[in-house]
């Protein structure tokens, strides 16, 4: 009677299938390694196997359809997808095939142990694979990423997007959040009814409120119609609130109803009416922050948060760059009708930087260098020449120029800043956001999204600050 567990290892790197291999014989199992798919079903045919550990990308095989032939001949043997190329389409395209699992070159051995230990407890009868991807869609494929923070937010995305619970996806402007809520409205039993995103950082409470309840007629001053608001025009599919924590606490009143009773009542209108959407918000503040903030209801937020992804910002995904730099440098590629590369060295000066902006700074980047490049190779200078902010390496600080001093002159282009004593964080912060704002030509919406805030807070910040927006008058000096 065999005692021993048999897991196949499919991997055409003989490193890699050692390495695989002595860990699974550590945890006491049995390991074979095949490195094509000729190798592999020839095994699965003359061994009886407990778990498939299989790499998608299988020199001139493809790992796809290994997993198929296993699934047709063996469907009760659980496969463990492993790839170095990890991106939402690459795991979606392993779940159609009933995948058991995905792991994203490199990760830890331990996390490695605990998928095999799951798919054998499963496969023993123990318990349902509660860690098995389900139907993860494909037309999400500017997600990418391998990195085990990336790769627990596929995981989360499997399990409730087919879900009416709401979901607050948190993190740093520039991280995908959209992203995120499209992922999980397309892997919805709600995919074939409207997306509707709304930033509400953008919109006055008025005309948020009228935007998303809808108003009758005499309503308002120009109210000549009745309008019926996207909770009603988006039935049945999914309403995505981007900068929720920029609404006002009236305005979270009545949202708070909306996600209580399933209702709404249009601006004017003496009686509610019947919705049925999901909603899916997100918000670029830390949920603790909100949590303890005067200005959001701690209700409000419990509501939302039933299902909360946080993202991280890149900076805490930097093995994540070379696959996103791929996949624009890809895009851009195929966009603009050229054959740009990347050097390893580039990539590695890549992942050096911090990109405040997120994986949103990263494609604009790689963007324009493609765009202006004429050596057909991206060099470190490609990146640096078009980049208006300063690159800052992780660990170091630097301070590219003098703290200004308070000044009621518009700020010159040059960000030529002197000071001759210490400035109050008030006074920093004026001439940060003053520089910002003549960055972005006094685009008041592009200017909160470079400093990481909402329009609304920028509103406030100004008001305290003494900035007129409104009249703001921005000067270029002379050279």
């Amino acid at each position: 009677m065999r005692t021993q567990a048999n897991v196949l290892i499919v991997d055409d790197d003989p490193d890699f299938g050692a390495v695989a291999s002595n860990l699974v014989e550590l945890e006491g199992l049995s390991a074979s390694h095949a490195t094509n798919a000729r190798e592999a079903l020839m095994l699965c045919r003359e061994k009886d196997f407990d778990v498939v550990l299989l790499d998608l990308k299988l020199g001139a095989d493809s790992g796809l359809e290994v997993l198929r032939e296993i699934r047709q001949g063996w469907a009760d043997l659980p496969v463990i997808v492993i790839t170095a190329h990890g991106s939402l389409e690459t795991a979606a395209a392993a779940v159609r095939e009933k995948a058991f699992d995905y792991l994203g070159k490199p990760f830890p051995s331990a996390e490695l142990i605990g998928v095999l230990r799951r798919a054998l407890e499963w496969r023993a009868g123990r318990k349902s694979p509660d860690t098995t991807l389900q139907n993860v869609s494909t037309s999400t494929t500017a997600i990418v990423g391998n990195s085990p923070a990336m790769v627990a937010v596929y995981r989360l995305i499997a399990r409730v997007a087919d879900t009416d619970s709401t979901v607050l996806i948190a993190g740093e402007s520039g991280t995908g959040k959209e992203l995120i809520a499209r992922a999980l409205h397309d892997n919805s039993s709600r995919t074939r009814k409207p997306f509707v995103p709304i930033n509400c950082g953008a919109f006055t409470e008025t005309l948020l409120e009228s935007e998303l309840f809808g108003h009758v007629r005499g309503a308002f001053t120009g109210a000549a119609n009745s309008h019926r608001g996207i909770f009603e025009t988006a039935s049945g599919g999914t309403v995505f609130l981007d900068e929720i924590s920029e609404t006002s606490p009236a305005f979270q009143v009545k949202l708070l109803r909306v996600l209580q009773e399933q209702e709404v009542r249009p601006v004017g209108a003496s009686e509610p009416r019947r919705v049925n959407v999901r909603i899916v918000a997100a918000t670029n503040r830390p949920v603790p922050e909100l949590l303890n903030s005067d200005d959001f209801r701690q209700d409000l937020l419990y509501r939302l948060s039933v299902i909360h992804i946080q993202l991280p910002p890149l900076r805490d995904r930097s093995e994540d760059i070379p696959l996103l730099v791929e996949h624009f440098l890809q895009r851009t590629n195929a966009k603009l009708n050229r054959h740009v590369i990347v050097p390893a060295d580039t990539l590695d000066w890549l992942k050096s930087l911090t990109w405040p902006g997120n994986v949103r700074e990263l494609e604009n980047a790689v963007e324009r260098a493609i765009t202006l490049n004429a050596s057909g190779r991206l060099l470190p200078e490609d990146f640096i020449q078009f980049t208006p902010a300063p690159f800052l390496q992780k660990n170091e600080l630097a301070i590219t120029n003098p703290v200004p001093s308070l000044s009621q002159e518009p700020i010159p282009a040059d960000h030529s800043w002197r000071c001759a004593v210490p400035a109050t964080l008030d006074e920093v912060e004026r001439q940060h956001i003053l520089a910002t704002l003549r960055f972005t030509d006094g685009n008041k919406l592009r200017a909160a999204e470079l400093l990481g805030i909402g329009r609304y807070s920028l509103y406030r910040k100004a008001e305290r600050l003494g900035i007129k927006l409104d009249s703001l008058s921005i000067r270029t000096t002379e050279p």
